[in-house]
């Protein structure tokens, strides 16, 4: 029993460190941040400071399958943020970046790419798709205007057994038994 009790604080000790410095400043309202499960993506645009050279656009309607900072590197999930400008904010020009550990041949650690504050909700994800990405360690995602940073949201990405809770709701599997 002692040892199962630690095993269970160890598996969820991540989703009980939260990450210090997530913020969101006037005019940018948080509406929430997480995991979605499996998005689909409505084609692409080009996002050239993004180490795909594109981002996949999304339903922006959909919500977060689960609040949590805590991500499991596993392909198919997406994490982020949602959010929308205060009211009588008018399409305001953002970048959207992601900050991370080294991935890819060239050891990236800031990806970005330009998104539009508006009263409406604006979902922005990033999802694994690809090996080189499942990289444990802090992210974060954060949004800027004319050099100022507005937002940051921090994530942990985990290995897949250290998110059970993630891959519960993702899965419907109980990974603690």
């Amino acid at each position: 029993m002692f040892a199962r009790a630690c095993l269970l604080m160890f598996v969820a000790a991540p989703a009980l460190a939260a990450p210090a410095g997530s913020y969101a400043n006037d005019p940018v309202v948080l509406i929430d941040y997480g995991v979605i499960c499996q998005v689909t993506s409505n084609g692409s645009r080009p996002a050239p400071e993004t180490l795909m050279g594109e981002i996949n656009l999304i339903d922006q309607t959909r919500d977060m399958d689960l609040t949590t900072r805590v991500v499991p590197a596993k392909a198919g999930i997406s994490f982020g943020v949602k959010f929308a400008g205060a009211p009588g904010v008018g399409g305001q020009p953002v970048t959207v970046v992601v900050e991370h550990p080294p991935m890819g041949e060239a050891g990236i650690t800031r990806e970005s790419w330009a998104a539009e504050l508006t009263e409406g909700s604006s979902l922005n994800l990033f999802t694994f798709e690809f090996p080189y990405e499942m990289v444990p360690g802090d992210w974060s995602m954060s949004l800027e205007a004319d050099g100022t940073r507005l937002m940051e949201q921090h994530f942990e990405v985990v290995s897949e057994l250290a998110a059970p809770a993630v891959l519960s709701v993702c899965y419907g599997q109980d990974f603690l038994s």
